[in-house]
């Protein structure tokens, strides 16, 4: 059985992806800073490891025990961000960008050695592109995450592990569905902006990742795939008349 570790799994896009990737097979470990919602359960037998990702020995001891457990991955999804009271700055640095160096280093001659394996890391918009409601700090350790992915692809590739990233634009989700489908005139609002006519939904991204964590990706490599309905494709002037009616 194909096993795959989700790096922030137990909420948002990380819980739909170990889902999805349950669904498919996949043996799946959990790897986040905290425990999944008590609903929950184990999601098609998950194996759940609570661990501070911040914490590098802790990480690292974690990861040994994760494998000796579970076996050899053959992917790895990094779907953590940074949740904490401290300083936004230095929280993105070590969960975002340290975290994922530090889990790829540890466990990249740790993949099995027959099969497909691949690593995929999601992105976001604002690591290309500045918007509203997230720090500085998420900005540059997003960026950074791309241009990690693009290094690994390479570094990785003669062992025949493929890293890709995908980069999801606002979308529903279990934690904010119902708010913006009780806000008529903001879910019109991105209706209109997306060239598909709707919002996207956590299991767009998480069938997008299912697809790059599987034999028929085994091609791709060094790629961020946008999960945004076409939006990134429209010119900010054109958008910006289409709202205004002008």
């Amino acid at each position: 059985m194909v096993h795959t570790i989700v790096v922030g799994g137990t909420r948002g896009l990380g819980r739909e992806v170990a889902k999805t990737l349950g669904i498919a097979g996949h043996r799946i470990s959990v790897l986040g800073r905290k425990e999944p919602p008590q609903k929950d359960g184990n999601i098609l037998g998950a194996q759940y490891y609570q661990c501070d990702l911040a914490d590098e020995r802790s990480l690292k001891k974690k990861l040994d025990s994760l494998v000796k457990t579970q076996g050899k991955p053959s992917y790895i999804v990094f779907c953590q961000r940074y949740r904490g009271q401290g300083s936004d700055w230095q929280g993105e640095l070590g969960v975002t960008l340290t975290a994922t160096k530090t889990i790829i280093e540890t466990l990249e001659n740790k993949f099995t050695r027959s099969g497909d394996k691949g690593i995929v890391m999601v992105s976001s918009v604002f690591a290309e592109r500045v918007g509203d409601g997230q720090p500085v700090g998420y900005h540059v350790c997003k960026a950074g995450l791309n241009q990690m992915m693009r290094f690994f692809a390479v570094k990785l590739g003669p062992k025949g592990i493929r890293v890709n990233a995908v980069t999801p634009f606002t979308f529903l989700k279990e934690e904010s569905k119902e708010f913006y489908l009780k806000n008529k005139p903001l879910h019109d609002l991105y209706r209109r902006m997306i060239p598909l006519g709707r919002m996207a939904t956590s299991e767009d991204s998480a069938k997008a990742v299912a697809f790059l964590c599987s034999s028929q990706a085994s091609f791709i490599s060094g790629q961020n795939l946008y999960i945004d309905g076409g939006l990134s494709l429209v010119w900010p002037e054109t958008l910006a008349r289409k709202i205004a009616a002008l």
